[in-house]
């Protein structure tokens, strides 16, 4: 259960991390270069490698498994809302407030 959820979740937040992606990159072509599309690559770079390492230790201990599934399920969830939040604010920040 705790696999198929983190899946889930990784997924998820690594669509919301190109939504968000491609509002910044939305935002950089109206008003150029905005910091936080440097913060937004980072946080894209966390649900890509938490999925690799699920696939590295698929040979430990359920014990093991079940503790990293839990918390890169939480560590995912935290950076879809982060995700998110950035996205929204690239967009008012930089793009409505030049459109306005």
């Amino acid at each position: 259960m705790e696999k198929k959820l983190f899946t889930v979740v990784s997924t998820i937040s690594m669509i919301f991390l190109i939504m968000a992606a491609v509002f910044s990159a939305i935002g950089t072509a109206f008003t150029g270069f905005y910091p936080g599309v440097a913060v937004l690559a980072l946080l894209a770079l966390i649900p890509m490698l938490s999925r690799l390492y699920s696939k590295k230790i698929s040979a430990g201990s359920d014990n093991f498994q079940r503790n990293y599934y839990l918390i890169f399920t939480a560590v995912n969830l935290l950076v879809i809302v982060i995700g998110l939040w950035m996205a929204f604010v690239i967009l008012i920040d930089r793009v409505f407030s030049r459109i306005l």
